[in-house]
């Protein structure tokens, strides 16, 4: 079985539920967790179907706090998709998402998911609202619960299509 090695990053402020949101992917459940410091790294593993080759996903959970940016730009680089997460229970979350796209634009807009998270809890935000800024930035977007798990499927179908095409071109 041939093996690739691939970075996905997760932005956004803290305490916008990236860190669940890597939870849940690597390890398919929801595991609480506190404040990320500085950022994580968790791996995720996919499988072509029908092909024999895997690839890993080391997915860099970046904390959202801005005194974790000095050196977060430089993590960045290599990263083939990025997931924008958004706490639907707090409106600011949607609006610090603008300080994260120049860390991010040199990774191609068809590799990025906006991931509005915590949609269990009703909101601030709405989809609508999610769905105006997804459509500002260009991107598509996803409402999704990492503590249930909810559209937690179609989310881990995006990723892992992203993912692969992308380990695909990388290592061809």
């Amino acid at each position: 079985m041939t093996t690739k090695t691939v970075k996905v990053a997760l932005v956004d402020c803290g305490a916008a539920g990236k860190t669940s949101i890597v939870t849940r992917l690597s390890t398919g459940i929801f595991i609480e967790r506190l404040m990320t410091v500085g950022f994580n790294v968790e791996t995720w593993s996919v499988k072509e179907d029908g092909g024999d080759a895997l690839v890993k996903a080391a997915l860099f959970d970046f904390g959202g706090q801005e005194q974790f940016r000095f050196f977060q730009a430089g993590l960045m680089r290599g990263a083939i998709a990025v997931l924008l997460c958004v706490d639907v229970t707090r409106f600011m979350s949607l609006l610090e998402l603008d300080d994260w796209l120049p860390l991010i634009e040199d990774i191609p807009k068809k590799q990025w998911i906006l991931v509005a998270n915590k949609i269990d809890e009703g909101g601030l935000v709405t989809e609508d609202v999610i769905n105006e800024k997804a459509e500002e930035i260009g991107i598509p977007y996803l409402m999704v619960n990492a503590k249930t798990g909810e559209n937690f499927d179609v989310l881990t179908d995006k990723l892992s299509e992203i993912v692969l095409s992308q380990a695909i071109d990388q290592f061809l």
